[in-house]
């Protein structure tokens, strides 16, 4: 035979080779073309686990879990946090990285599985799965165990927790801004002059104007008696003492209201009384003004609330007001 690297031969009897390495094959009968000073090495997705390999399959396809290398010998197993769910895949880069919600603890496997009950995997290529903390749920989203936080009003002090429903509420009177609480310690009572009726709220709300609550910890707010004053927020009822031209707003902490001054557009008779839009024909262009002026003869103005009047229209008459 020729020593060259690439000749085509006819054998009608059997060849006899040296043995060829594992991961290596050669012919030994008919005809075949090549480099036939030595044996060939097995493509990528095969393997060779012989030295007495006659073709090109050698010892077969590489098999799921598995990835094969040119010249490989032996299957080489993905390793753990991966998988390979077919044949024949030829490098390391093929296997599949275990998503989020699942793992593989073990190496050359064909599938990820789902985490149990009260664990998750929060990265991909996990090859454990962690227990489900406090603060939160382990639940099935999209076939793979995803943690999910307790939602702000509510906690956990719990582990391996597998519903919402293993979120506590806070009880009534009392609000949580914190998503992800392993305590009841979140949930604060409401302050004065606000309330929080039911369990579960996120935050609690102030007493609307008319009302007032000067306990902590209320779940409602008490009407404002004849004669007083109640701004929202409010934790007292309160004389209505603000001068005309101003108007009292929401309550500071003390629970004690200040006058501001009545906005544009508006009249503040005082006392307790909120600002009033200027009605159609009337303005203010300034703060402070316990009335609105009336718009002048030759102007008018259609809207309320308004800063100013318009000119009267060519052809139109416009009385005062």
């Amino acid at each position: 035979i020729a020593h060259t690297n690439d000749v085509t031969i006819t054998a009608a009897s059997e060849l006899s080779w040296h043995p060829c390495a594992l991961g290596e094959f050669m012919p030994v009968r008919g005809e075949f073309n090549g480099d036939v000073r030595g044996c060939n090495v097995c493509p990528e997705r095969y393997f060779g686990n012989a030295t007495d390999l006659e073709t090109a399959a050698c010892s077969g396809i590489c098999p799921l879990g598995h990835f094969c290398e040119e010249g490989s010998a032996l299957p080489v197993p993905c390793p753990a946090g991966t998988s390979m769910p077919l044949l024949g895949a030829s490098r390391r880069e093929d296997c599949l990285t275990c998503p989020r919600g699942q793992h593989q603890p073990d190496g050359g496997q064909p599938r990820c599985t789902a985490c149990p009950d009260g664990t998750y995997s929060a990265d991909t290529g996990q090859s454990y799965c962690e227990e489900c903390e406090p603060g939160g749920y382990c639940e099935v989203v999209d076939g793979s165990m995803v943690r999910q936080a307790c939602p702000a009003g509510s906690y956990n002090p719990e582990t391996r927790s597998t519903s919402i429903e293993s979120c506590l509420l806070c009880p009534n009177g009392t609000s949580s801004s914190d998503t992800g609480a392993t305590t009841n310690s979140t949930c604060v009572p409401c302050r004065a002059g606000s309330f929080a009726s039911g369990e579960g709220n996120e935050a609690c709300k102030r007493c609307p104007q008319g009302f007032y609550q000067s306990a902590t910890g209320a779940t409602s707010c008490l009407r404002c008696a004849a004669g007083k004053f109640c701004p929202e927020g409010a934790s007292l009822e309160l004389p209505a003492t603000c001068d005309p031209g101003t108007y009292a707003n929401m309550t500071d902490d003390d629970g004690i209201p200040d006058c501001f001054d009545c906005p544009v557009g508006s009249s503040c008779g005082g006392g307790g009384a909120p600002p009033l839009a200027c009605s159609p024909g009337a303005f203010a262009n300034t703060t402070g003004l316990s009335e609105c002026f009336r718009c002048a003869g030759g102007s008018y103005q259609s809207e309320a609330n308004a800063m100013g009047c318009l000119p009267c229209d060519k052809g139109s008459y416009c009385e005062p007001g």
